[in-house]
């Protein structure tokens, strides 16, 4: 492992993206979501799409002049067409309108569809919880990888599910997929050449393993939870898919990869008890919850809790990278002719 400054991550992605076309505003968005992710504990959404990105950028998949539009509105509703832009940018903009509807109309709700991959979910549910509001985010994967519960084969998508909530301090941030890891994950561990627990994946053959390299040689992950997380992936498949016009995780494969539906509520605590007041009060429940005697070896944890504590710790600390990935990475800054002072400080360390 290596480690590296966010900020120079940031600066990375961004020469990476504008040097494929993007505005340099857009790419520095997209590039500070990403490194986001890393900083907040989740390297399966981090600095690896950098490459995934760059690949769909070049086979047409991801339009980096493209701009996500409202299509159709009421005061409390809207509907937006990604036009296959940065998937980030549709999230954002999404999350922007149904903050702005809920500002005015204390309820929202806003669907995207046409989307590319938005990254962490969590992301732009603890951005509505920052400016006072409540906001729930149901996003569904047009890419089968995750079977059903009781059943085998690649059915559905990771299907990832957030919610922010504002307290007094740091947002309550629940943000996982409905699969039992995401697919990310699994893919770190195959970077670091590490195995994976086995009740992660099947192999092809529905047999257990531990291989991370079985989930890309025709394997599936399985859906977190048992029963219950299954309900919450088909609820994020129906919201996330057939609410907003997306492409389903059963239709026919098509391009572009990796395609997510987007469905947003948005509250204004105001129409209730009062912002402040919700936040006295979920802090005061919050704090009881963490007085809670834990069990030997234990912690008890609010959600969000690891990542703030982690996003602390690499912003004094810097990003640890895979070497694999770092190498990876000056490779294609090298390919695209991004200038060599934005990684070279870190290729000693390779």
């Amino acid at each position: 492992m290596i480690t590296v400054p966010a900020d120079a991550l940031v600066e990375l992605g961004t020469a990476i993206f504008t040097s494929l076309g993007a505005a340099r505003e857009k790419a520095r968005f997209v590039a500070e979501t990403i490194v986001e992710a890393n900083l907040t504990g989740h390297d399966s959404h981090g600095v690896v799409a950098y490459l995934t990105y760059t690949e769909r950028i070049k086979g047409g998949y991801i339009d980096v002049e493209a701009a996500p539009t409202v299509v159709e509105e009421t005061a409390t509703t809207a509907l937006v067409d990604g036009r296959w832009s940065f998937g980030q940018l549709t999230a954002m903009k999404a999350m922007e309108v149904a903050v702005e509807k809920a500002e005015r109309s204390h309820i929202s709700a806003v669907a995207a569809y046409r989307c590319n991959h938005i990254g962490r979910v969590g992301y732009y549910t603890a951005w509505a919880a920052e400016r006072g509001l409540v906001a729930l985010m149901f996003v569904n994967v047009g890419h089968p990888v995750v079977t059903v519960y009781g059943g085998r084969g690649r059915v559905l998508g990771t299907n990832p599910l957030s919610i922010a909530i504002p307290t007094g301090g740091e947002p309550f941030l629940l943000d996982y997929a409905t699969s039992v890891v995401a697919h990310g994950k699994v893919r770190q561990a195959l970077l670091k050449g590490r195995r994976i627990p086995r009740g992660w994946i099947r192999d092809k053959d529905g047999g257990e393993t531990d291989d991370p390299a079985a989930l890309d040689a025709g394997g599936w992950l399985l859906p977190f939870g048992g029963h219950k997380g299954y309900c919450l992936q088909l609820v994020n498949e129906l919201l996330g898919a057939a609410l907003t016009g997306s492409r389903s995780g059963l239709d026919p494969e098509e391009e572009p990869p990796s395609t997510n539906g987007v469905f947003i509520i948005a509250l204004d605590p105001d129409a209730f008890v009062g912002l402040e007041a919700f936040r006295e009060r979920c802090e005061a429940i919050l704090r009881g919850v963490k007085r809670c005697e834990a069990e030997a070896g234990m912690r008890v944890m609010i959600p969000g809790e690891p990542e703030w504590e982690t996003r602390r710790r690499r912003m004094r600390g810097g990003v640890p990278l895979p070497e694999a990935l770092w190498s990876r990475l000056v490779d294609l800054a090298g390919e695209l002719g991004v200038d060599e002072d934005l990684y070279r400080p870190w290729m000693r360390e390779t």
